[in-house]
């Protein structure tokens, strides 16, 4: 009895000790760690490690498909190799054949060439085959071009490599820095310049040149045309100012004095080439005007002195026509219609002293200066080249702060004068050639060539007559066209957009410019 009891007591205490057990490993599974519980965390784990077989799989997958690939390439252009295990591992790849030139080879060299028939290949030696340590060399085969091989990936790398290497070497080329004339040496002279000669990096005669030796079978035919003119064996002085071998015989004469209608033919003649082909000129901003521009503001300059300021330092009398001038709308000729200070930096113009002798002058906006050429010196003297000049140096100015369109734009300009001076260092001329010279002086300047002393030298005087008076042909009408006058609309003021005078239009022919 006492046996019975006593195991039933054991059975007792074990069941209590099972439960007890099974508690607490209930309360170790629902122990969190960080937040996250025992079940949390295999289940984690497995995941991770789930993964990461797939991944394997999934690489293994790859090389075995890889394998395969290059085992059909190599089977297809005939290269066999000793492999051990599966394709995909410890591959012996085989050296570098030798091949003949024109021979194609599998790993890219002599990508792209034609490859030679297989009786005229290399011989290949009898124990290549036999060796274990090598690779047999493969022989000469024909590939099938529609096929993509890895020497045509090498052929694609190697033709963008020699494409990237020329670009970048012409990138280097064209980056080389370009050495430029300071704002303050864009002039053809050197005087008070502390660089006397910089070589810029650019051919001599950026446009054209206009001195290039005359063209003798345009000559002929210049004068072939002046034989038809019904007063070419009339006397020069009885000759009439409308006939043309009149106008090209004064023109084409040493030393004959060039009148207002030869001057201004010549200035439609490069504003005619400027119209056409800008490119050639040293600038978009810049204007070429007639002798009328200088002519009419001399002429006026006493009105403008004369007339009183109102309260804000304006008001007074500009000359006729300085409105037209100011937009670039006369000349009518090849008209741009710029304005200045806008659109316009440098003005150009001839102007005729006293009906004895020519000068030219060049208007810079923005350095408020004014440079004057003139061929003979002593002609004028500086004191009445102050009297010549002064009209430009205080109108000029004037007529920038007038015309202005806003209060913005006003501010950018001063009713101070400019300055000017007459350089002595370029090429003089004859007294009868003062007229061909200062022209000259414009065109070289406008097309960026030096006022060279072999260029300007006195006996090339004719040529250069001559070579306007063939270029006048080709982009002018007849001389009637020329000395064409016509009135324009008549103002004394700004305000009502001038002008009071007459000017000579000159119309342009159909025939393009011949330089």
């Amino acid at each position: 009895m006492y046996s019975i009891q006593q195991t039933t007591y054991y059975e007792e205490a074990a069941a209590v000790a099972s439960e007890e057990a099974a508690a607490e490993a209930s309360e170790e599974v629902h122990t969190t760690v960080g937040g996250l519980t025992k079940e949390d965390i295999k289940t984690m784990f497995k995941d991770i490690v789930d993964a990461m077989r797939e991944g394997f799989g999934t690489c293994l997958k790859e090389i075995k498909y890889l394998s395969e690939r290059v085992e059909a390439v190599e089977k297809k252009v005939g290269i066999t190799t000793k492999r051990k295990g599966t394709s995909a591992q410890n591959t012996t790849p085989p050296p570098k054949p030798t091949l003949e030139p024109g021979s194609e080879s599998v790993n890219g060299t002599n990508a792209g060439r034609k490859s030679l028939p297989k009786d005229k290949g290399p011989d290949v030696p009898a124990d290549a085959s036999s060796s274990k340590d090598k690779a047999p060399e493969p022989g000469i085969v024909l590939l099938d071009k529609n096929q993509s091989t890895i020497s045509d990936l090498h052929k694609e790398d190697a033709i963008y490599l020699e494409k990237r290497d020329a670009t970048l070497a012409l990138c280097r080329a064209k980056s080389d820095r370009t050495r430029k004339l300071a704002a303050s040496q864009q002039s053809p002279y050197t005087a008070n310049s502390t660089a006397k000669v910089i070589i810029p990096n650019k051919k001599l005669y950026p446009g054209y040149n206009p001195f290039v030796p005359i063209d003798k079978k345009k000559l002929k035919e210049l004068a072939d045309w002046l034989k038809t003119c019904p007063h070419y064996r009339t006397p020069h002085d009885k000759k009439p100012c409308t006939s043309r071998t009149w106008w090209y015989q004064i023109l084409r004469t040493s030393l004959d004095w060039l009148e207002d209608c030869h001057i201004d033919a010549w200035i439609n003649v490069l504003r005619k080439r400027y119209d056409t082909n800008p490119t050639h000129f040293r600038s978009e901003r810049m204007c070429l005007f007639d002798h009328l521009f200088a002519q009419q503001w001399r002429f006026n300059y006493k009105d403008f002195k004369d007339s009183e300021l109102d309260q804000n330092s304006l008001g007074r009398r500009l000359p006729g026509g300085a409105w037209n001038y100011y937009a670039c709308t006369i000349p009518s000729f090849c008209q741009s219609k710029k304005v200045w200070g806008i659109n316009i930096d440098d003005v150009s113009a001839p102007v005729n002293y006293n009906d004895t002798h020519w000068i030219a002058m060049w208007i810079s906006i923005p350095k408020r200066h004014i440079v004057v050429w003139d061929s003979i010196c002593s002609s004028i003297s500086p004191e009445e080249l102050d009297v010549v000049m002064e009209s430009f140096l205080y109108m000029v100015p004037y007529l920038l702060v007038e015309c202005a369109s806003s209060d913005e734009q006003r501010a950018q300009y001063s009713l101070e004068p400019l300055t000017y001076e007459r350089p002595t260092n370029i090429p003089p001329a004859r007294a009868g050639d003062c007229g061909v010279y200062p022209l000259k002086y414009i065109e070289c300047h406008a097309v960026v060539i030096k006022f060279s002393k072999k260029d300007f030298a006195k006996p090339n005087g004719k040529t250069m007559r001559d070579k306007m008076a063939r270029h006048a042909k080709h982009v002018l009408h007849c001389i009637s066209d020329m000395l064409r006058i016509q009135p324009i609309n008549d103002s004394n003021t700004i305000n009502e957009k001038p002008t009071n005078i007459l000017r000579s239009t000159v119309s342009p022919l159909s025939e393009s410019v011949s330089h």
